[in-house]
């Protein structure tokens, strides 16, 4: 009607946020709460039996050699994976992003394709692979370098190396379609200026692709950090955790003692652990991003 206003009731915004806020309280805020609420109890799920100990699961995780163990592992395995995804993402997103290289689209999909298909079949064709007759020993042979041949997982120091370059050919090109969309939404004119001041290919790739592309590093190693900590299934499928823990990280200790021991409220209390550090460096990129647009 005309000379008519639309008057809002501020309550109604509440109204429109509140099936969200539902979704958020029932399926993420009260489930978080009865994780921390176990790893307050000492639980035997066979037994059912239950009793209260407070932080005593706490004390005990960081006198607990296994846990450090984990702990250690799961941290070397999140940083080799955050240089080496985002390196190899970068060259090649840089590489790809040249018109004159040919088969660029095919580049683009080959690249991809490891990090859509399942963890479960890259776990178990990548354990054939890295096995004592498997494929990476017989190119060896075939090459003449069998003096380089390994049990790879089954050696403590070459298994949690197997598992991580696992992760690189898995997820490396995520990263490095985001690394290409963001090159691509560069300005030509920066390149056609640079050109004209006589910059060079390395100038322009420092001066003008490497800056532009922060953002998006920052977002992605915050990414890789979470899935680092919450890596799971290539560990379990390939090593189980051995030889001798040396590839036990967080993940696979929680579900132990979780489903083998049988100790939930323990397993509750890694599974805390786990979520206070992720919930660290999630605030530490919220608190860069509040910085840069302040």
């Amino acid at each position: 009607m005309k000379g008519s206003k639309l008057s809002v009731n501020n309550g109604d915004g509440y109204l429109f946020i509140l099936p969200a806020f539902l979704f958020y309280c029932g399926f993420i805020l009260f489930p978080l709460f009865s994780v921390f609420r176990s790893s307050l109890f000492e639980i035997n799920t066979l037994s059912q039996e239950s009793s209260f100990i407070g932080f005593a699961n706490y004390i005990k995780l960081f006198s607990d050699r296994i846990f450090l163990l984990s702990l250690t592992n799961t941290t070397i395995y999140t940083v080799a994976i955050i240089v080496l995804i985002n390196m190899f993402a970068i060259v090649f997103a840089i590489i790809i992003d040249r018109a004159v290289i040919k088969g660029n689209y095919f580049l683009r999909v080959l690249f991809f394709i490891p990090a859509i298909l399942p963890t479960v079949l890259i776990g178990s064709a990548f354990k054939r692979i890295f096995a004592p007759f498997g494929a990476l020993n017989m190119i060896l042979v075939g090459i003449g370098l069998p003096f380089l041949k390994r049990t790879w997982l089954g050696v403590p120091s070459l298994a949690l190396m197997a598992i991580i370059i696992t992760t690189v050919w898995q997820s490396a090109g995520w990263n490095l379609v985001i690394y290409f969309a963001r090159l691509c939404e560069i300005p030509k004119e920066l390149y056609e200026s640079a050109d004209i001041d006589g910059a060079t290919p390395w100038q322009i790739i420092r001066f003008i692709k490497l800056p532009l592309l922060k953002g998006a590093i920052a977002i992605l190693v915050v990414i890789n950090i979470i899935g680092g900590f919450k890596v799971f299934d290539l560990v379990y499928i390939m090593t189980s955790g051995g030889p001798a823990h040396k590839t036990e990280v967080l993940t696979s200790y929680l579900y132990y003692q979780a489903f083998s021991f049988h100790n939930y409220g323990y397993a509750s209390a890694v599974a805390v652990i786990m979520m206070l550090i992720m919930l660290f460096f999630s605030w530490l990129r919220i608190k860069g991003t509040i910085k840069g647009e302040g």
